[in-house]
């Protein structure tokens, strides 16, 4: 029900160290205190500078006699599942000559036959077992490693063996038969087709300065078209057996198991791995410094964005003692205060971009790279460049202050306590990840433990002057590139290299002043409002969830959750939306919320406001939909009172700031000005005519449509739709004591605004357009189609109707792979989606997209349909069946433990006026899953009257034609209606259950 939102001033955390380091907004003098640790003892001893770091103590590590390496660890979370992992110590960068691109290949191959499971078996046996491939079925491959990825449910001992054998088969039983091969060919070309594009061009342009002089620049993971085509399947072959070995090779199993069984199982199945007798070596590729600068300056048609970075390399530390984990925590401390000051500048009425970064982060294996980058408007490279190099210079020639530092330091403590605090709610695939990267990359995984008792003694030592000794380690005249690349046009401005470099010489004479951090230290809320009151309360006990009613009229759904122990989220929904705005204001409508949210709230600008949560983790967005408004949020258990206060001035504190405006709309013009380069664009264009024929009210948005946008109107509407809280349905889940709460929600929630007012939203009547319509429009110059179809129309909805399309869509997904992926090879995937919305019509979407060689266009996109046919007369498969509803049971398992699942699914019940109980009655929806179910759900959502299909193949317009060509074809009478499926036995028992 809710779309992403603009969650505001929530704490941003990024993975450092294996722990959540906080990226705080910036400081506030005088800067708060840095905050203890939670109860826990102090370190009995420090660890010396040189202490090696250990590995956690809960995994067990282990190493065969033919040098395999295993990670083993018992952990509950989430419950019967495990997740595995094989990983190999080999990607990209080990191919021969006549090999580019087949380590990924390989890859590919394993899912396509070994000696147990023949063809495309070993995908169907795992969706039999309730995993869906891509999301529990996976694997990667990149310059260093290639990394196979599985999830399997652990209630069966059975099942458990087979997984760990499945990674055994393809570590050294994968069967490339050359029927397979050729077959897979073509879905290996299809995903290097689906990756060209302008950005790929520039890619393939600036990689060789980047990694100049090295086997990086040699070696792209995705590879040569040519040699995809036609390496003979024994390079494939050679590759597997040369790289393939025992000695490369880490099995990771973290889950819901006996460990010492599965050690034994690991060891039985992987102990007969046996390496080639004179294996080759497996070197690391080293990436040579270089004393001049090197720049790469790349301009394509079809860019849509103007980007600069500059790149400082140096060597890589291993981390691998406590005094090379103190540096790079320095490291991300500099980075954090430096991203804050960029931000802090992009928010100004001109800002110099429309976004910029800086980062230290690795290249290759033997070298990092600290960036200085941004994205910027037309003509605006070298004012850019100016700005990134200037606050490096400001921070070399004055440094940071210690207030930066000082709510840096807080961040991450706070970060690292909550890491801390969730000790025992971590979940399998997240520690699996971290064995991987310590097999692979040395990258240390010593538990948060060891990690929470050594920041409390790191962090606050660190001294301002260690962090800005950074820049001048950094900011060097060797090891240098500069990178620029956007849309080949006049008005880019896109400077030449002398242009660049002369700006270095530039602001090396630039007289910088004293960086000031601009803070204010009032209360979030200036003057709070009278309480209100809980006026009556029902338990839902089957649920574990509580409603209470509140004075001002709001209904808040609540539910206490163990699943996380610091963890709340919120949910806010009303009716009524920009549906009720007059289409005049439409183009302002749409944007309003992000308007208002780019201006702060109460007293605080964004900037201000973003100090004041320093060390918060805590964040509320609101979003104006075309038939509801709607608030999501989140926090920590501590900081609920900051939630509910920021709820607070979401309906009550939006605020006028011309300069904030004024960055909002050139930061939004300078995303749109070049999105015309883009064939993308003009498909969406002809899309958006052919499906909604010109409605005001579905227009893109575009620049000339910004002209529209009027401040005063978008504070105006905005405060209008949140002007009354009096029907507005709240829901809260997570780690919170409901008694605790009560006060924070009668002084907060209950004292919103009400005004009673009984409204809901408008029928605008922007629907699809009754009839088929076929277009193709020709743009680009890459060798690549896409294809999208979609299907609508009005139907009844119920949530067995709901689950129904959703199973169809997922028995088509499984057709459309075998078929049009496995059996043609002419796709690399095809999405394929069907849903149902109740408001304001019940209606229907269902649909599918894939991008493909545009010479099979025509072919391929007859088989969709014909397989859309054939659900239609036939139904599925019972086996296709069988795994829809086993992959539906096993994400119902997941998802049970998740406070996100039960958020959305409280508030949708809710909403519609649904028994919460109806959320336990899966198995009914489930159940009524059958062959004939499907095939009738198709034959409703697939009308063949009603639909769009749009094609994109590269070319030019031709004179006069305009972007595309569009075919309409009026509605035939529709065939008499077929069955709905609601209306069986098993439909009209579960027509109420959950989603």
């Amino acid at each position: 029900m809710h779309g992403s939102s603009r969650a505001r001033a929530i704490l941003a955390t990024t993975p450092a160290l294996l722990l959540w380091l906080a990226c705080a907004a910036a400081p506030a003098p005088p800067a708060p205190p840095v905050p203890p640790l939670a109860p826990a003892p102090p370190p009995a001893a420090l660890p010396a500078a040189d202490a090696a770091i250990p590995l956690d103590p809960a995994v067990t590590v282990g190493r065969l006699a033919n040098g395999l390496t295993y990670y083993v660890r018992a952990n509950g979370k989430p419950e019967n599942r495990a997740s595995l992992r094989l990983a190999v110590d080999v990607g990209s960068l080990v191919e021969d000559d006549d090999q580019l691109g087949l380590a990924h290949f390989v890859e590919h191959m394993a899912f396509n036959g070994t000696e147990r499971f023949a063809k495309q078996e070993l995908v169907s046996y795992l969706e039999r077992i309730g995993m869906r491939f891509g999301a529990d079925v996976n694997a990667y491959t990149s310059f260093d490693e290639t990394v196979y990825m599985l999830e399997v449910p652990t209630d069966d001992e059975e099942t458990l063996a087979t997984g760990l054998d499945i990674l055994a088969e393809w570590a050294h039983r994968v069967s490339f038969e050359d029927e397979e091969i050729e077959l897979e060919r073509g879905v290996v070309v299809e995903e290097w087709r689906l990756g060209r594009g302008a950005r790929a061009r520039i890619a393939d342009a600036q990689l060789p300065v980047l990694f100049h002089g090295s086997r990086y620049a040699e070696r792209k993971t995705i590879g040569e078209k040519e040699v995809l085509e036609q390496a003979p399947p024994e390079a494939l072959r050679r590759f597997y057996r040369d790289w393939y070995r025992p000695d490369l090779m880490a099995v990771v199993a973290v889950g819901d198991f006996d460990e010492a069984g599965v050690i034994a199982t690991i060891e039985r199945l992987f102990g007969e791995l046996r390496g080639p007798d004179e294996p080759r070596p497996r070197i690391e590729y080293e990436i040579p410094g270089h004393r001049e600068t090197l720049t790469s300056i790349v301009t394509d048609p079809e860019a849509t964005a103007i980007d600069v970075m500059v790149g400082y390399k140096r060597p890589a530390e291993k981390v691998d003692d406590v005094a090379a984990l103190r540096r790079r925590l320095i490291d991300a401390m500099y980075d954090d205060m430096m991203i804050a000051r960029l931000g802090e500048l992009s928010l100004r009425p001109d800002p110099p971009y429309q976004g910029a970064y800086a980062a230290s982060g690795p290249l290759g294996r033997t070298r990092s790279v600290y960036q200085l980058a941004a994205r910027v408007r037309d003509g605006g490279v070298l004012r850019g460049l100016e700005t990134l190099l200037a606050e490096a210079r400001r921070v070399e020639t004055w440094g940071f202050t210690a207030s930066e530092l000082e709510r840096t330091k807080t961040g991450i403590l706070r970060g690292i306590e909550r890491a801390w605090e969730e000790r025992d709610k971590g979940e399998s695939n997240r520690y699996a990840g971290g064995y991987v990267r310590h097999f692979l990359a040395d990258d240390p995984e010593p538990g948060i433990d060891y990690l929470r008792d050594l920041y409390a003694d790191l962090v606050p030592g660190v001294a301002l002057a260690e962090v800005n000794a950074r820049a001048q380690q950094w900011l060097t005249d060797e090891d240098r590139v500069i990178l620029v690349s956007g849309p080949d046009k006049e008005e880019a401005g896109i400077p030449s290299a002398e242009d660049l470099l002369a700006t270095f010489d530039r602001v090396a004479g630039l007289g910088v002043t004293p960086w000031v951090d601009r803070t204010r230290d009032e209360p979030l809320v200036a003057s709070p409002p009278p309480p209100g009151a809980v006026v009556s309360e029902e338990e839902i006990s089957a649920v574990g969830a509580l409603r209470w009613r509140l004075s001002n009229g709001v209904t808040m759904v609540l539910k206490p959750t163990d699943f996380k122990n610091d963890e709340v989220l919120l949910a806010g929904y009303s009716p009524g939306g920009h549906s009720l705005v007059p289409e005049e204001d439409y183009i302002t409508a749409i944007q309003a919320a992000s308007v208002v949210a780019e201006m702060g709230l109460g007293d605080f600008d964004q900037i201000e406001l973003g100090k004041k949560l320093t060390g918060k983790v805590v964040g509320v967005g609101a979003s104006i939909g075309e038939i509801s408004e709607e608030v999501d949020g989140a926090a920590s258990p501590r900081d609920l009172e900051t939630l509910f206060q920021l709820l607070y001035l979401e309906f009550t504190g939006a605020r006028r700031d011309e300069e904030a405006f004024q960055s909002y709309l050139a930061t939004t013009r300078g995303a749109l000005e070049n999105q015309e380069a883009s064939p993308g664009f003009w498909f969406e264009r002809e899309w958006n005519q052919a499906t909604f024929g010109g409605h005001p009210r579905r227009r893109l948005l575009t620049l000339e449509a910004m002209d529209e946008l009027d401040l005063d109107r978008a504070l105006a509407i905005y405060r209008e739709r949140f002007a009354d809280a009096s029907e507005w349905i709240f829901t809260l889940v997570g780690s919170f004591d409901p008694e605790a709460v009560r006060p924070l929600v009668e002084a907060w929630v209950a004292a919103l605004p009400a005004t009673g007012r009984a409204e809901t939203w408008r029928d605008v009547d922007a629907w699809a357009r009754p009839t088929v319509s076929r277009f193709e429009v020709r743009r680009g110059i890459e060798p690549r189609a896409s294809v999208r179809l979609v299907f609508h129309g009005f139907t009844e909805w119920s949530p067995l109707a709901g689950h129904l399309a959703s199973s169809m869509a997922e028995a088509l997904r499984i057709r459309l792979r075998e078929v049009m992926r496995e059996d043609l090879g002419g796709v690399y995937g095809v999405r394929v989606y069907s849903s149902i919305s109740r408001y304001p019509r019940g209606r229907y979407n269902s649909g599918l997209s894939f991008g493909c060689d545009p010479e099979r266009t025509d072919e391929l996109l007859a088989t969709a349909l014909a397989e859309i046919e054939k659900l239609k007369d036939e139904g599925p498969s019972q086996d296709t069946v069988d795994r829809v509803r086993e992959i539906q049971r096993r994400g119902r398992e997941t998802a049970l433990e998740r406070n996100g699942f039960w958020l959305s699914q409280l508030e949708f019940h809710e909403v519609n006026g649904l028994p919460l109980t109806d959320i336990l009655d899966y198995e009914t929806l489930v159940e009524a899953v059958t062959v004939d179910s499907i095939r009738d759900a198709a034959r409703l959502y697939f009308d063949s009257s009603r639909y769009v299909q749009g094609v994109l193949r590269p070319g030019e317009p031709a004179a006069g034609e305009g972007e595309g060509e569009s075919e309409q074809v009026e509605a035939r009478p529709a065939p008499p209606p077929a069955p709905d499926p609601a209306a069986s036995p098993a439909g009209r028992a579960a027509s109420a259950a959950a989603l």
